[in-house]
């Protein structure tokens, strides 16, 4: 399908957004942003674009009609998940937002959320891994100490392992003050958890390693 039949998102809108409403450039000003311009923006949209449209797109259908299935203790997802991963890792989708001490690209939020647009219209099912991903990863960068940044942070910010959402139970649905899923530390660093979960997003699929946060 060609560019013009599958536009996805508007590249005139886009462009008018990131540069004349939201003045993004400006931003490239602040010293976090400051190896950054206009031109690397330009670059990381158009590789995103490109993506959405030539990978992500085509697959979404074959995807929808053949979802995950679960079976002998784990989740089998579409066999272009395997083709669609590494390429959504190597655009930098999931610590391109990320202080570069952590492997990120230190790319504005701003920019990075209008670049991932065009790959959620794409294949919203697909960018899911990624969002738990980045997700997770975030989280222990923000809280977690050197071991698991160590072991955990880096390799989910490098595509080896995937994020997993594992929020809902039987007795308390989304209520976060009445889940009963607890956490308990071992002896040996980790952790014994215990609880029981309905509905997990991402859970012990065969795409990458999944590391359950």
């Amino acid at each position: 399908m060609s560019v013009s039949q599958n536009p996805l998102i508007s590249d005139r809108e886009a462009a008018f957004l990131l540069y004349e409403m939201l003045d993004a450039p400006g931003l490239c000003h602040l010293p976090e942003f400051a190896e950054h311009s206009r031109q690397t923006f330009d670059l990381y949209l158009s590789s995103a674009r490109r993506l959405a449209r030539e990978v992500l797109y085509p697959a979404y259908r074959p995807m929808d009609e053949e979802p995950p299935r679960f079976a002998r203790g784990g989740v089998t997802t579409h066999p272009a998940m395997r083709a669609i991963w590494p390429r959504m890792v190597e655009l930098g989708m999931l610590s391109a937002t990320r202080p570069t001490a952590v492997g990120g690209q230190a790319l504005p939020l701003t920019v990075g959320v209008l670049a991932h647009g065009y790959l959620m219209a794409a294949n919203l099912s697909a960018c899911g891994f990624a969002g738990l991903t980045t997700g997770a990863g975030h989280l222990i960068e923000a809280f977690g100490d050197d071991h698991l940044k160590r072991e955990m942070m880096t390799r989910l910010y490098a595509g080896e392992w995937t994020g997993t959402m594992a929020l809902t139970e039987p007795q308390a649905g989304s209520s976060l003050a009445d889940v009963a899923t607890r956490a308990t530390p071992r002896a040996d660093g980790t952790y014994s958890v215990r609880g029981s979960k309905i509905f997990i997003s991402g859970g012990d699929h065969d795409s990458r390693k999944t590391s359950c946060t």
